[in-house]
């Protein structure tokens, strides 16, 4: 009954909340659950320090000249952070964009408390898991634990709240990844497990070019037109593409109009060849 409520809670809310351990207390309103979106874009995230799965130090300004994907998770849950993550990995993979060299991706646990083991078990899991859906260069996906000082900082520069309830002993929080610019900028919350592959994928190019966005999305085209640069760090206009594809249509057009003239030709030569019947007209 309690897990029905809180998958329950997490549809309606589609996000989610902020932490008080051993408070005893899991009566809330769904609506602080939510992320006020134009609250938040736009702003720069602090440069927090972090631990990887190897016991690696970071600090969030390692990762910038690229876009980033956040992950804000904790890897003791049971029910969808494992899902979450399984999710991105599965857009990504089919993604067509190199990990590492095009983005970064940092699972980072909101729960102080979890240490750099669980982290590497977490990214264990994913991988064994998602056999085959996970993208190339796994391995610079990075799985974080950090302190709670530099969490709370991170988690109420985006917005991010949590909780954990002690009556269904696990914690409520969104279901979100954050895109970043690769100046730390807020640029875009997709919301909801699975997101399309497409999505993610204009996601990361729009936070390449640092553009803030709320809705998806952008056309096909757009997504064609654009690609990264790794010497500006950032994506430009896919030139040959614009004009292979611009040749190709006058190329069609080209065709079409000398197929026309062609026919148009053909229909009068066959007129003037066809005999005369003097007696009921042409033939």
């Amino acid at each position: 009954m309690h897990i029905l409520f809180f998958i329950l809670l997490l549809l309606a809310a589609s996000q989610a909340e902020g932490f008080v351990p051993g408070t005893g207390d899991s009566t809330f309103d769904p609506k602080s659950l939510s992320i006020n979106e134009d609250d938040f874009l736009g702003k720069i995230v602090p440069d927090i320090t972090f631990t990887d799965e190897n016991s690696n130090r970071f600090k969030l300004s390692d990762f910038s000249g690229k876009p980033l994907i956040l992950s804000i998770i904790y890897y003791n849950c049971y029910q969808t952070c494992p899902v979450l993550n399984e999710g991105l990995s599965a857009a990504l993979s089919k993604a067509n964009l190199r990990l590492g060299q095009d983005y970064n991706v940092i699972t980072l646990s909101f729960d102080h408390k979890e240490d750099v083991t669980l982290a590497a078990q977490f990214r264990k899991s994913l991988n064994i898991k998602m056999k085959g859906e996970v993208p190339g260069n796994f391995d610079k996906w990075i799985f974080a634990v950090s302190t709670e000082r530099e969490i709370k900082a991170l988690t109420e520069s985006v917005g991010y709240r949590f909780f954990f309830s002690e009556q269904d002993k696990l914690f409520v929080h969104p279901n979100v990844y954050i895109f970043l610019s690769p100046e730390r900028k807020i640029t875009r919350y997709l919301f909801g497990l699975y997101p399309p592959a497409f999505d993610v994928k204009i996601a990361l190019i729009e936070s390449g070019r640092s553009k803030i966005g709320k809705f998806p999305i952008v056309g096909a085209v757009a997504l064609a037109c654009y690609k990264y640069d790794t010497k500006i760090r950032g994506y430009r206009l896919n030139l040959p593409l614009i004009f292979a594809s611009v040749g190709f249509l006058l190329a069609l057009l080209t065709g079409l109009i000398v197929f026309l003239f062609s026919r148009n030709l053909k229909k009068k030569k066959m007129a003037y060849t066809k005999p005369i019947n003097f007696e009921g007209g042409s033939e």
